[in-house]
């Protein structure tokens, strides 16, 4: 339509002879042209408006589509701009959310006195879980953490052995794993990569008695506290743990729980230590928790001891569910699943 525009019009202006002849003789066969040309030839007044109304035309055409460009372009900055907000702050309500649905039933402590630790061919001995660790991590492929940048500074005062982030199949389709370490021969994720530094939080964990302590009462009051390190503080748990003071070991690991609800190590060696204590409903409860967690590392012993769980609350249908998946998955634990029955 435009080219056609042009050509009408440069017959009136600056199209040659040549061209003017080759249009006339087009004209003779289109009827609508030949009046066109005929009608402008006599009446170039009307040529003149034509081309004022074109001038106005295209260049107000011309300012709207600049000005539409730039609404468009600004608009679309906008969307994607509330679009970004939007998923962020979805993302924080999401993680937010599950941090606050992470809760846990807690025994208080005056009732702790009164339970009885299982009898010794039943327990889930500290010394059998370690040995199990080191045989499931056999083989393992791990990779190793080039340039480890720990975003706490923490004073660690206990051994460790670092293991770095692994790379095994899961039970499940979660994939995400921490990395990890061993303190007291036991697996546990390595919080120093993912926490920052523990002295800036202010919580009851930093300025409470290790669980070491805790039993031995000596009317420790509040400037009596220790500012312990949450290695530090998980390592002496775990070794009241290994020593099967299991009630001990439960007070650790709620405090941490208070302080980090979402915190893998404390919710599954606490699992452990009301297992022993014959509290398995509760054992189921935070095993189960630990779906919530954001780490995958210890899914595979998750449902093994969820398993044995189901067995000593005589859940049939549960645990022949488990059981089934676990055989299925072919994992570590999978011959140890086939042994068993209700």
């Amino acid at each position: 339509m435009k080219n056609n525009r042009n050509v009408f019009l440069s017959y009136f202006n600056r199209m040659s002879s040549r061209e003017k002849h080759a249009l006339e003789q087009q004209s003779l066969k289109d009827p609508f042209l030949s009046d066109a040309l005929d009608g402008f030839s006599e009446n170039t007044s009307a040529l003149q408006s034509m081309k004022k109304l074109d001038k106005r035309y295209y260049r107000g055409r011309n300012r709207v589509w600049k000005i539409s460009s730039v609404l468009i372009v600004s608009l679309s900055a906008i969307l994607i701009y509330r679009a970004t907000q939007y998923q962020s702050q979805n993302k924080k309500q999401e993680s937010k959310a599950t941090t606050q649905s992470i809760q846990v039933e807690r025994i208080p402590k005056e009732q702790l006195h009164s339970l009885i630790v299982l009898p010794k061919e039943k327990v889930l001995l500290p010394e059998k879980i370690q040995q199990e660790f080191k045989a499931k991590d056999k083989g393992t492929v791990f990779q190793t953490n080039e340039n480890p940048v720990f975003p706490s500074d923490e004073l660690v005062q206990l051994p460790l052995r670092s293991i770095g982030k692994i790379d095994r199949n899961p039970l499940k389709s979660r994939t995400t794993f921490a990395m990890e370490t061993y303190v007291e021969d036991l697996k546990v994720l390595d919080y120093r990569y993912y926490r920052k530094k523990a002295r800036q939080e202010k919580t009851d964990l930093l300025t409470g008695t290790p669980a070491a302590q805790e039993n031995q009462g000596a009317g420790a009051n509040q400037k009596d506290y220790l500012d312990i390190s949450y290695m530090n503080f998980l390592s002496n748990t775990l070794s009241e743990f290994n020593r099967g003071e299991y009630k001990v070991a439960l007070i650790g690991f709620d405090q941490i729980l208070s302080t980090y609800p979402d915190d893998v190590n404390a919710l599954f060696y606490s699992s452990l230590c009301l297992y022993n204590l014959k509290q398995f409903n509760l054992c189921e409860q935070r095993l189960k928790v630990i779906d919530l967690a954001k780490f995958d590392n210890f899914d595979e012993e998750q449902h093994w001891y969820l398993l044995l769980c189901y067995n000593a609350l005589g859940k049939t249908r549960d645990f022949t569910e488990l059981k089934e998946e676990i055989i299925r998955l072919k994992g570590f634990y999978a011959s140890k699943a086939a042994s068993i029955n209700l």
